[in-house]
């Protein structure tokens, strides 16, 4: 029946989608302090990125979270320089890293899966800590699709981290 194969088809088609696209994890929020608001115009500027995982990476992962949430506020116009705007500052800690490794996760789903969860504060000008940031993105199914997740995870979660803050900025009174 010509019914039945296009159906057939579809299904082939899914199950072929699933296996070349990268499936995981994405969990992301932003916290403010009870009371605080965020004023009009709010910039935000990268402060401290550290690596608390407790390993060493053959990369510098303090470094590409760094450029990556840098580049992403610049590309959404949210990035402090010295303008006379209100300024809070994003100072982060990676707590989990997994490089991963897009081979075995063709092989098996969860096998050398890509994480990056990031644990963040935002502070004022007065070094006032009003507010927190969770991120957390993971690579755990796909195929060749999915080389190279071990650094597009950072540029991945930094748009996470940037989209909830420009949220914020716009909800801003």
């Amino acid at each position: 029946m010509p019914g039945f194969r296009i159906g057939k088809n579809v299904a082939a088609i899914a199950l072929a989608m699933l296996f070349v696209a990268g499936c995981g994890t994405v969990q992301h929020k932003v916290s403010l302090e009870q009371g605080y608001r965020v004023q009009p115009g709010t910039k935000v500027v990268v402060g401290s990125v550290k690596n608390t995982t407790g390993q060493s990476f053959d990369i510098d992962i303090e470094k590409m979270l760094g450029d990556a949430l840098t580049q992403t506020l610049k590309d959404r116009n949210l990035y402090w320089t010295s303008d006379p705007a209100p300024k809070l500052v994003l100072s982060a800690d990676i707590v989990e890293y997994a490089k991963g490794d897009a081979f075995k996760r063709w092989l098996m789903p969860g096998y050398g899966a890509t994480a990056l969860v990031v644990r963040a504060t935002l502070t004022d000008t007065n070094d006032r800590k009003v507010g927190a940031v969770e991120a957390k993105r993971t690579v755990e199914a796909g195929g060749g699709y999915t080389i190279g997740a071990w650094e597009s995870v950072f540029r991945d979660v930094a748009g996470d981290v940037v989209s909830d803050l420009e949220k914020q900025v716009k909800q801003a009174p």
